[in-house]
């Protein structure tokens, strides 16, 4: 697997929830307490993506996730990490990261989760190896993020629209074909009571005060937030990186804590 994919990749313009980040704002007990050479960061998984959730679970009280090392680190973007392959700092030096347990996860992408800060998504392989959009098995990325213009935003909007748009033109073709729908196309979005999407007054708010990477949005599963410890995420974002954004100054997650309530 070469480093080109399994990762989150940074593509202006590329198409395809709520806030998160002010540590003042939430006070919720984490389901996850990830301990990094930095300090404890606090990690509520989503019951809405329970394939994920229970997977990330699953690794965490293994210990798979215990001495691995943020691999991946771009500034006003994210930290990722996850590849079992960085244990031996060596590696770090090895273009080619981007392995995982061995298999991936199917996606679980609902529209009510965007790329805020403070998210917590699992990577994947770019769209032309994976047109499914499954996860990684284990590679997890947190959004940092710059605050987003109200410019940007009706962007992400007008593009996802477009694409939803193409899939029900799709579905429109499946169901003509087969003989289920004699209506136009239009009159088939209007029989499925299709509407626009459109970031709420929130979710905006929170884009341009708090900041995030809306271009990611729809496209990777988001399974849940960091509840505590965003000033550790934060710290790790702002490490100088090499060519590869790779840390310069090796960064683990020495181990990662599962409450018995899991």
């Amino acid at each position: 697997m070469n480093s080109n994919s399994y990762f989150v990749f940074l593509i202006v313009g590329i198409i395809l929830g709520s806030g998160c980040g002010k540590e003042t704002q939430v006070a919720v007990e984490p389901d996850v307490i990830m301990v990094t050479d930095y300090g404890e960061v606090g990690l509520q998984l989503y019951d809405e993506t329970p394939i994920h959730r229970d997977n990330f679970l699953k690794l965490a009280k293994s210990g798979f996730y215990d001495s691995l090392m943020f691999h991946r680190v771009i500034y006003d973007f994210m930290i990722q990490a996850g590849d079992p392959r960085t244990r031996n700092e060596s590696t770090m030096q090895d273009t080619t990261l981007g392995d995982d347990p061995g298999y991936t996860l199917p996606a679980e992408i609902i529209e009510s989760f965007i790329h805020t800060r403070g998210k917590l998504a699992a990577a994947r392989y770019p769209d032309d190896m994976n047109p499914e959009w499954r996860s990684s098995g284990s590679q997890f990325y947190i959004v940092t993020g710059a605050p987003a213009t109200s410019a940007r935003l009706d962007t992400m909007e007008m593009q996802y629209n477009y694409v939803r748009k193409g899939r029900y033109f799709t579905d429109w073709q499946a169901v003509v074909g087969k003989g289920e729908f004699s209506g136009t196309f239009d009159e088939y979005l209007k029989a499925e009571n299709f509407e626009d999407y459109r970031y709420t007054p929130a979710q905006r708010n929170a884009y341009k005060n708090e900041g995030g990477a809306p271009w990611l949005d729809f496209q990777y599963t988001i399974f849940g937030e960091v509840v505590s410890g965003m000033n550790v995420v934060d710290k790790i974002g702002k490490e100088g990186t090499d060519a590869y954004n790779r840390p310069v100054k090796p960064i683990r997650i020495l181990k990662m804590i599962v409450p018995d309530t899991h």
